[in-house]
C-alpha cells in the first residue's frame, strides 16, 4: 500500500514528460515550416489556400537602414529678393600684355596738339613708331562727329593705334549729353576696334559734364583723365605752356604703358621733341 502512491506519481510524471516532449516537437516542426516558408518568395500553394510569404527572413537578414542625413536648416527664401548668379561680383577689366611692335599712330584733336604733338613725336621716334598728327583748330566732338573725316584719315593711314585729345572747347556746354552724345558715339564708331586712348581736356575751370560723358562712353582703360592735374598756363589761361604740355604727354605715355587696356612701348625719349607728318584743318565757319 505504501508503494501505490509512488507508482501513480511516477506514472503521472512519465506521461507529463512525454506530453511535454510531444508539444515541444510539434512547436519545433511548426517553427521549421514557418521559417522555411518565409524563404519562399512566391509562398506555398495548397490548392484552395495559398500561404503568403512571411516577412521573418526579410526582417532577420535585412541590412540595417541608414539613418537619414540631417540637412542644415536654411533661412526662408526672401520673395522680394531676385536670384542672381553665383559670382555676382563684376570682373575687372582685362589688360592686354605689352605690345612691343612698331605702330602707326594717328593723333587727332584740337589746338592742344600744338603742345602734345611734338613731344609724342619724340616718343614715337624713340620707340620705332610712326606718328601722324591731325590738328583741327577749335574742333569739338560735334565737329568731328558730324562728318567722316576721322574715318577717311583711318582709311588713308591704316593706324594700329589712335590718340585723341578733344573736349577743351566743350568744357562749358550745358546739357552736354543731350547735345553731344550722338557725335561722340559716331566718333567711337568710326574708330571701331582699333585700340585708342582719349586724353581728356586740361580743365582750367570746372566743366559741365564733358569729362563724365567721355569717361562713361570710352572703353575701359581707354580714357585718360587730365582734369585735376597741375598745368602751367600760357597767356590765354587755357593752353598749357610747351614745357607743361610736354610733362602732360609724359604722364599720358606712362599711363598708356602701365594702366591702359592696350599698352604699347612708349619709353621716355632722350630728345625733348621731334617732327612728324602734320595735317591742319582750319575752324569751321
Amino acid at each position: 500500500m505504501k508503494c501505490g502512491p509512488r507508482f501513480h506519481r511516477g506514472h503521472f510524471l512519465f506521461f507529463m514528460n512525454k506530453a511535454l516532449r510531444g508539444l515541444i516537437g510539434i512547436l519545433a516542426v511548426g517553427l521549421a515550416v514557418f521559417v522555411a516558408q518565409s524563404f519562399m518568395p512566391d509562398g506555398v500553394d495548397l490548392g484552395v489556400v495559398q500561404l503568403k510569404t512571411a516577412t521573418f527572413a526579410e526582417t532577420l537578414f535585412a541590412a540595417p537602414k541608414a539613418k537619414p542625413v540631417q540637412q542644415p536648416e536654411q533661412a526662408p527664401a526672401d520673395p522680394d529678393k531676385k536670384a542672381g548668379p553665383v559670382n555676382s561680383k563684376p570682373k575687372a577689366t582685362q589688360k592686354a600684355a605689352m605690345d612691343t611692335t612698331a605702330k602707326v599712330i594717328l593723333f587727332i584733336g584740337d589746338s592742344m596738339l600744338e603742345g602734345l604733338g611734338p613731344r609724342l613725336a619724340a616718343y614715337a621716334k624713340e620707340n620705332g613708331h610712326t606718328l601722324i598728327n591731325v590738328i583741327w583748330y577749335s574742333s569739338t566732338t560735334e565737329v568731328w562727329g558730324s562728318c567722316t573725316r576721322l574715318k577717311e584719315r583711318i582709311a588713308e593711314f591704316h593706324p594700329d593705334y589712335i590718340f585723341v585729345c578733344l573736349g577743351a572747347n566743350e568744357l562749358f556746354v550745358g546739357d552736354i549729353k543731350h547735345k553731344r552724345q550722338k557725335y561722340l558715339d559716331n566718333m567711337l564708331a568710326q574708330i571701331g576696334s582699333i585700340p585708342y586712348v582719349w586724353i581728356g581736356p586740361p580743365n582750367w575751370k570746372p566743366d559741365t559734364g564733358i569729362n563724365d560723358m567721355l569717361q562713361e562712353s570710352c572703353a575701359p582703360g581707354s580714357f585718360f583723365l587730365s582734369n585735376g592735374q597741375h598745368f602751367d598756363r600760357a597767356k590765354d589761361g587755357a593752353h598749357p605752356t610747351h614745357a607743361s604740355a610736354a610733362a602732360w604727354c609724359d604722364r599720358v605715355c606712362k599711363w598708356v604703358m602701365t594702366q591702359s587696356a592696350h599698352p604699347i612701348k612708349l619709353n621716355k625719349p632722350k630728345a625733348s621733341k621731334a617732327r612728324c607728318r602734320t595735317i591742319v584743318y582750319q575752324p569751321q565757319r
